[in-house]
């Protein structure tokens, strides 16, 4: 029905996608504000409509509206620290064990992990 009437609006609520600048700027007002944001999430298949406007977004703009801590929080810690080479999961160790490394183990390190290294256990390498 959307699509033989042209209602953009109707078919993003019809579980399309937003196909117009108007409408995803419409729907983007209505989930912004604070008092319609309610009704609007008590509509029945909000949080799919909500999806795929999200899905449409380049991840450039999710980025910041999110803090670090919420995107990280349901990714399993092996996950996150999967795309890091093995120097740079050193740097995820306390101070205290950073410490116990011996002169010769840090001194192979990469420079950059040297340094980051050197400023938090305060000792030359």
């Amino acid at each position: 029905m959307a699509d033989e009437e042209d209602d953009d609006l109707l078919h993003l609520l019809g579980h399309g996608a937003a196909r117009t600048l108007e409408a995803r700027r419409w729907l983007a007002e209505q989930v912004g504000a604070e008092e319609s944001a309610m009704a609007m999430r008590e509509l029945e298949g909000f949080d799919e409509v909500l999806r795929t406007l999200l899905t449409k977004l380049p991840i450039e703009a999710l980025l910041p509206a999110l803090p670090m801590e919420e995107l990280l929080a349901g990714v399993p810690p092996e996950q996150r620290v999967a795309g890091l080479t093995p120097e740079q999961r050193l740097l995820l160790a306390p101070d205290e064990v950073l410490r116990l490394l011996p002169d010769d183990y840090l001194r192979s390190l990469p420079e950059d992990v040297r340094a980051q290294i050197r400023a938090r256990i305060g000792r030359p390498l």
